[in-house]
Parts: C-alpha cells; structure tokens; sequence
C-alpha cells in the first residue's frame, strides 16, 4: 500500500521521493505522529510478515508500529527505522506479524522513539502471507 494514501495523519507530511518509480513519500516522521488507513483488507487469513519501504537520515532510531483499530490498538508488527545512510536513501525492512489481523480492519501505523526529532520517510508497506 502506498503510504501516502492513508485517509488520517497527525504529524507528517507527504514529498516527492527522488528515485525513479518512488512516486510520494509519507516525511518528518516523528515520535507520537500516526497514519490511519481505512478498510485495509487483510483477507481470512492473517499475514505473516510486512515489508516496508524508508529511508533516514536521523542519527537517532526510531520504530513503525502497525496497529489495529486506533493509534492506541494493538500491535500487530514493529518495524526498525535505523538510518538508511540518507533521507532519500531507500531500504526495505520487515518484520513478523504477530495478532490476528484478518478481515477488514483500520490499520495505523505509529511512530516511536527517535528522541523527538523526525527519523523517518515512509513509502510504502506491505503485507505477506
């Protein structure tokens, strides 16, 4: 899913990525900010990992919690936003999903750590069975 689709987000800001096919990044992503993704499909059987898509230039490291229902829901995976060398340096990171997301479900992805200051570019997650 494209990050840059979500329908609610406190916090970010949305940027042209410079490598070709990027497309638009979800950038300035800091501590407490959030993405909110209506109607997320995750079809009858829950997924086992998800993939995601960042770059960062922070000298601080930070995480991407996958959430179900709310900021506040449960977490279902955690993804490391360890600088990628550069804000437009792109890495693709994953993680085991752990829960029961299946059937269709508001998803949001949360931002922690990263003392405060941005630590992270999202563009794109995505989730695998």
């Amino acid at each position: 899913m494209g990050a840059a689709y979500y329908d609610e987000q406190r916090g970010t800001d949305v940027q042209r990525c410079t490598d070709a096919g990027c497309g638009r990044n979800v950038g300035w992503i800091a501590a407490g900010d959030h993405l909110g993704y209506a109607d997320v499909d995750f079809g009858a059987t829950a997924p086992r990992t998800v993939t995601a898509r960042l770059a960062s230039g922070a000298s601080t490291t930070g995480t991407l919690e996958f959430r179900l229902g709310s900021p506040a829901g449960p977490v279902v995976a955690t993804v490391s936003a360890a600088s990628t060398g550069g804000w437009q340096s792109w890495a693709s990171r994953g993680a085991t999903v752990s829960g029961s997301a299946t059937g269709v479900q508001r998803l949001h992805v949360v931002a922690a750590g990263g003392g405060g200051a941005n630590f992270a570019n999202l563009n794109w997650f995505q989730f695998a069975r």
